[in-house]
This record gives C-alpha cells, sequence and structure tokens, in this order.
C-alpha cells in the first residue's frame, strides 16, 4: 500500500500513519527507558518519572492548568471517559445528553441508569 495516496479518516479511533518523528520517539523511549516509573528507585525509573513529569508540566500549560498533578493519563479517550463517568455519577444524579454521543460515553450512561441515574436525551436535527 503506497500510504503517499491512502487517506485516513477513522482519527476518532488512532491517527494513522504515525508521523515518523512520534514512531521514532517512541522506539527511543521504549529501547532505552521501558521501565516502570515510580515503583522503585533506580536510575532508569526515575529518568522515566522524569519524563512523564515533563509530559505533564507541557501538557497543563497547553491546556492552560495550573496544577500538572490534576493531569490524568490513560490508555485512550473511551478509556477516560469511562474514568470519569464512572467516577461522578451516582444514584440520583440526572444527566442530559444526546443519542449522537459515541458509545463511549451512551454505554457507562446505560450501565448508570440501571443504577439510579436518570438520563435525558435532548433531541437533534441535521444540524446537530
Amino acid at each position: 500500500m503506497n500510504l503517499d495516496e491512502f487517506v485516513y479518516l477513522d482519527n476518532a479511533a488512532t491517527t494513522f500513519p504515525k508521523p515518523d518523528e512520534v514512531v521514532d520517539s517512541m522506539s527511543e523511549l521504549c529501547r532505552t527507558k521501558g521501565v516502570n516509573p515510580g515503583r522503585t528507585g533506580f536510575d532508569l525509573a526515575l529518568e522515566a518519572e522524569d519524563i512523564i513529569a515533563q509530559a505533564r508540566s507541557g501538557l497543563t500549560a497547553l491546556f492552560g492548568g495550573t496544577d500538572p498533578n490534576r493531569l490524568v493519563f490513560s490508555h485512550n479517550v473511551t478509556d477516560s471517559l469511562n474514568l470519569l463517568i464512572n467516577s461522578v455519577l451516582e444514584p440520583g444524579d440526572h444527566v442530559v445528553t444526546t443519542r449522537l454521543e459515541h458509545n463511549s460515553v451512551l454505554r457507562p450512561l446505560f450501565f448508570h441508569r440501571q443504577r439510579g441515574v436518570t438520563v435525558e436525551y435532548v433531541p437533534f436535527d441535521e444540524r446537530g
């Protein structure tokens, strides 16, 4: 397949092809610092922890945050949405949404409906 002529439109799931800079950086990280950060105090673990701290600070600044420790990393957006929805909803809460939402939102809401959260679906038209 000639990637120069390939158009990938499912960027909600992943970005493809990855830019060479991303592939090179991730490959280098896996080869040289692919250890568990924050679990032990040996040099590579501390270096990996520092890389994460730098990423945290950079992303906090990029998004206009004030506290890098409030930034949470997860596996992907679906995981993030599940983490958020499942950590804030309690029986008796009321959620307003649309049926246009991705499954990563609708499925946890369905789960919480069975546990006493009311979900209201706002109608939509061809403009949203």
